[in-house]
Parts: structure tokens; sequence; C-alpha cells
């Protein structure tokens, strides 16, 4: 979840006013000139995503609403995966959720499928110094609780659980399965309470999706990864940009 500005992001910086010159520039691009907007991007105009329209106008209003903190890929990539795991029994999930941008996506993807929320709200928790030299307590904490219900009010089935993680997850049904989990935890404690927490949860050909896996400002969580990994022996593939995919080959 680091909010790191490269060349080929082209999202405002969250922390700034989301109305920028830059924000309507980059809309305007996106609905008049789109192939302009995919070479800026470098998104290849040949790519089928290009002609996702759904995906797109969604992207459009999350830079207009300044909740941009993945890169466009990686947006795309969390979109197309939870629609594709909809078919499956369980509900989806998101464990660190900061100011609801990915959780924007996940509900338009999910349909009437359960969507669980968990997060401080307060910003990072404890870290690890030498698994997550770039991280300390408190960071992230520009959000509330309150602020990510109202921006995704308008969605059935949405659970937040405010908390530390996996101590949060108390109040989750006892018998609740997952299809389509995304970590994006930043840290190596919580990324590995993560994957122990919800793993046994997993319905078979479920996912989990994390971000940062190959983000080298945040080792601790390849280093959680690994060591999960090596307790438990499924397909791990790593993505583009930051990104990895678990997926639960066995019952």
């Amino acid at each position: 979840m680091l909010r790191v500005i490269a060349a080929n992001n082209l999202s405002p910086q969250p922390y700034s006013n989301h109305m920028t010159a830059k924000t309507v520039f980059l809309r305007m691009l996106l609905k008049e000139f789109p192939a302009l907007y995919f070479r800026l991007i470098r998104i290849p105009n040949l790519c089928t995503a290009t002609q996702d329209e759904k995906f797109w106008k969604l992207h459009a209003q999350l830079l207009l609403d300044g909740r941009c903190t993945q890169f466009p890929r990686e947006r795309y990539n969390l979109w197309k995966l939870a629609q594709q795991l909809q078919p499956l029994a369980g509900a989806y999930a998101e464990a660190g959720v900061y100011d609801g941008g990915s959780a924007r996506i996940l509900c338009a993807a999910k349909g009437a499928d359960h969507l669980h929320l968990f997060d401080t709200f307060a910003g990072m928790p404890a870290t690890d110094p030498k698994a997550d030299p770039h991280f300390s307590v408190g960071q992230f904490a520009d959000t509330n609780r309150q602020k990510v219900a109202d921006y995704l009010a308008a969605f059935p089935n949405v659970h937040l659980h405010q908390g530390f993680f996996p101590d949060s997850a108390k109040d989750v049904p006892a018998d609740r399965r997952f299809k389509f989990v995304h970590l994006d935890l930043d840290i190596y404690r919580s990324t590995l309470d993560g994957l122990r927490y919800f793993y046994p949860r997993l319905v078979r050909k479920g996912a989990i999706i994390s971000h940062d896996y190959g983000n080298k400002t945040a080792p601790g969580v390849k280093q959680a990864f690994d060591e999960f990994l090596a307790e438990t022996d499924e397909p791990l593939i790593q993505l583009w940009d930051t990104q990895c995919v678990l997926i639960k080959t066995r019952d």
C-alpha cells in the first residue's frame, strides 16, 4: 500500500486534493482519447482490457475520488480476478482497506455476495524493523471506519471489522468460507497472520491475491509468503508490478 508515484501510475497522491488539474486531465484523456491514455500508462491498445468499459469507468471514478493507491494494472487484476471467481461459493474479503479504493473495486465485482473488510482504520500496527524497514507504527492513519462505510454505503452485504487482525475477525461467522481474498497489509506479521487465517477458510479453486509481494520496499510481505508456502504446498503466481496470487487446489 506504499503511496509511491511511478511514471506508469499517473494517479494523484492520496494525501493531496483529489480534484487537481492532473486528475481532470487524466479523466479527460480516458474519456476522449483512450488510446493516448493507455499509451501513457503503458497498456498496449491491443489488450482486450482496454475494451472493458465498466472497469475504466470505475477507474475514472477512483481518480476523481482520489482513492488510487495501486497501479492501474493492479486495480484491473483485482477487478478481473474478483469477477472470474464470482461463480464459486463463498464470500469476498480484504485485509488492509485504508481509504476503501480497492474495496470499491471489489464491491463493483462481487454482486450481492458478502464482502468482509478488515483494517485498524487507525494506522499501521507494530512493525518488525528488520522485516519492515520502511514502515512504522501509526502510518496511514489518515482514514477512519465511518469514511469508508459512507464511501461503500450503496453496496449490499459489506461488513467492516475494525481492530488488529486477526482478532478483528472474531465476529465473522464461524462457518464463513471465502472464494476471494485481497491482502494489502504491507508488513510481515500481518501478512503471515492473514495467510494463516484465510487459507484454511478458502474454498477449493479460491484465491488470495496480495499487494506488495514484488515490492522491494516491503520485503516482509514476500518473507511471510515464503514462510507460509514452506508449510503449505500450493502454487503461487507472481504478477507484473507487485502482486502475487495463491490458488487453493485442495479441499
